[in-house]
């Protein structure tokens, strides 16, 4: 008998011992959300800064080997070029490979465009895929409509697959990493809601959406709530995002490091839904001091991230995830 009562014993400290590292265990809700597209890049935010080139449009602009050098210099690990559909950006893409490569950078995305009405994507991005062969880059597509066909709009939306389909169908023959719609005010994919809804209706491994605040503050949020939400909503199809200096109560172009808005929940959000992809900044706008702009904004980066690291606990857990 007094040997059944301690095996009961030792039983039941068990039991309250495992459970509640079993809890411990637990994923929260937002790590538990399936991943719906790959991230081949393996580029992770926390390692991984990159800037777009709309930094430049104001300076050094057709210098593509002293725009890399810069954000080389400052300690940028990648860039995302704004080309647009414009051939004469497209026809600066060799100096920018040639220059990432002496400065073992990454590049990281391309900002594209194309129009529903067209039916397909600009020739001028095709002809150029093939200097991306296996770079691993993702294709961010502005998506517009020349008649501002309305969004749920079923003959446009069917066009919209289409294409994005068109596009993922050569991501993959070309080693290209992915497409992305960016979410810009005004455009036919204008917030993230409409870059998931898209995205689910394209059902293809490598198309995703990408997050960029300044355009999420620019149809009109501001409750950081809805920001928590809206980017754990997104996390399956995450691809990559884009932050920028704001103010809390409008949309601004600033420089990351300035303005009211705090980055801080959008960077715990990151954290606690486990995004793997890449993040960078947007320079649009800015003009005078471009190089001291994006030192500074490098480090104001730094600085949020060592912010908003979970620390440790004596017994060496984390108390923040």
């Amino acid at each position: 008998m007094k040997r059944f009562c301690f095996d009961c014993f030792v039983l039941l400290a068990l039991c309250f011992a495992v459970v509640p590292c079993a809890w411990a265990a637990q994923p929260k809700e937002a790590d538990q959300a399936e991943m719906k597209v790959d991230l081949v890049q393996d580029l992770h935010w926390k390692d991984h800064h990159f800037a777009m080139t709309n930094w430049f449009y104001g300076y050094k602009r057709n210098d593509p080997a002293a725009q890399v050098e810069l954000l080389a210099e400052r300690g940028y690990q990648g860039v995302m070029l704004s080309l647009k559909d414009d051939p004469g950006r497209w026809k600066q893409l060799p100096a920018y490979l040639e220059a990432l490569k002496k400065h073992n950078m990454h590049l990281t995305a391309i900002h594209v465009r194309f129009y529903i009405e067209d039916g397909t994507y600009p020739q001028v991005i095709k002809d150029k895929l093939p200097l991306l062969k296996d770079s691993k880059a993702v294709l961010i597509p502005s998506v517009g409509s020349r008649k501002k066909a309305d969004r749920r709009d079923p003959e446009a939306t069917a066009t919209a697959v289409k294409i994005l389909r068109e596009m993922s169908d050569d991501a993959k023959k070309f080693g290209v990493g992915g497409i992305a719609p960016y979410m810009h005010i005004n455009n036919w994919v204008e917030t993230i809601d409409d870059n998931i809804r898209i995205a689910k209706l394209v059902d293809r491994r490598n198309v995703g959406v990408m997050f960029h605040l300044h355009h999420w503050q620019a149809v009109g949020n501001r409750d950081m709530d809805k920001l928590r939400e809206d980017l754990i909503k997104a996390k399956p199809y995450l691809m990559a995002v884009v932050i920028q200096g704001t103010d809390k109560d409008k949309a601004t172009h600033k420089i990351v490091g300035e303005g009211s808005f705090d980055m801080a929940p959008l960077v715990k959000t990151l954290r606690e839904m486990d995004y793997r992809g890449p993040l960078g900044t947007m320079g649009y706008t800015q003009s005078s001091d471009i190089p001291g702009k994006l030192d500074r904004a490098y480090k104001a980066w730094e600085k949020i991230k060592t912010e908003t690291a979970p620390t440790k606990s004596k017994r060496g857990t984390s108390n923040q995830e």
